[in-house]
C-alpha cells in the first residue's frame, strides 16, 4: 500500500519517513502552519532518495505557478486542491509526462460538518467525472469542514463515502484524521490503493514524531497484510 506523510518542514523527519518505509512525502505551498516555501524545500528533495515521491500541495489554479515551484523545489508531483479543473489536471499530467509515479493527485472533499444524505449525490458525482477523465493517478478523500479544506485532523465517515464510491473503479487514497490507532479501520471499510497522514504523526505542526510516525507505517502494513 502507498503511504504518503505529509506537512513536512523538516528534513530529519523526512529522512526517517524514507527510513521506515514511506512511499513519498507531501510539502504544503497552500496556506496554514505548515506551509512552506520552493527554496526550502529544494534543500530538502536534494538530501532525499531519488526513488522517494516528493508531492507539492496546491490551492491554486495557476499552471505556470505550480510548474515554477515542482521545479525550483525538485518535486515528482502535485497534489490539487479546490473546485475540479480537468483542463489544469491535464496540463500537469501532460507536463509530467508518461512516469511510474503518483504524479497528479485530485482531492475530493468529505465534508465533516454536512450530512451524508446532502453530500453523497455530489459527492459520487464528481468521483465519477474525476474517474471518467482519467488525467488524475488517484483521487485523495480528504476531510473538509467550512473552515478548512484540508488538514482537519478529523476523520470522515468513511463507510458513508464507501457507499458513495461504489460505482468508482480508480486508485483512492484516503486521507484526514488518521493515526495509527483508527488507520486500520480505515483501510478495511474503504479499501483505498494509498493513504495519507500530517497530524496524525506530529509532535507540533509540521514537525514529526518518530514514535508515531514508526507506529503508524507500522499499523498500514499489518493492516494491508490483513486485508490481503
Amino acid at each position: 500500500m502507498w503511504i504518503k506523510i505529509c506537512g513536512n518542514t523538516d528534513v530529519n523527519d523526512c529522512l526517517l519517513a524514507a527510513e521506515l518505509g514511506a512511499n513519498a512525502l507531501g510539502f504544503i505551498f497552500a496556506h496554514g502552519k505548515r506551509l512552506v516555501t520552493a527554496e526550502r524545500v529544494a534543500a530538502i528533495t536534494a538530501e532525499l532518495p531519488p526513488y522517494l515521491e516528493k508531492i507539492g500541495v496546491f490551492t491554486t489554479r495557476d499552471y505556470d505557478g505550480i510548474v515554477r515551484t515542482v521545479e525550483t523545489a525538485g518535486l515528482t508531483g502535485a497534489q490539487l486542491h479546490g473546485p475540479l479543473d480537468f483542463g489544469l489536471s491535464e496540463r500537469l499530467r501532460a507536463y509530467f509526462g508518461d512516469v511510474d509515479r503518483c504524479a497528479v493527485i485530485q482531492v475530493l472533499p468529505w465534508w465533516t460538518d454536512v450530512s451524508a444524505e446532502l453530500q453523497r449525490e455530489a459527492f459520487a458525482t464528481e468521483a465519477r467525472e474525476s474517474a471518467e477523465d482519467g488525467s488524475a493517478d488517484a483521487l485523495l478523500i480528504d476531510s473538509r469542514t467550512q473552515q478548512q479544506s484540508g488538514g482537519t485532523g478529523v476523520a470522515f465517515d468513511w463507510a458513508a463515502a464507501k457507499s458513495a464510491l461504489e460505482s468508482v473503479d480508480y486508485r483512492l487514497i484516503a486521507a484526514g484524521g488518521l493515526h495509527a490507532g483508527n488507520v486500520a479501520t480505515a483501510i478495511t471499510t474503504l479499501k483505498p490503493w494509498g493513504v495519507d497522514v500530517s497530524s496524525g504523526v506530529e509532535l507540533a505542526a509540521g514537525r514529526k514524531d518518530p514514535q508515531k510516525l514508526a507506529a503508524f507505517i507500522a499499523a498500514v502494513r499489518a493492516a494491508e497484510k490483513d486485508n490481503s
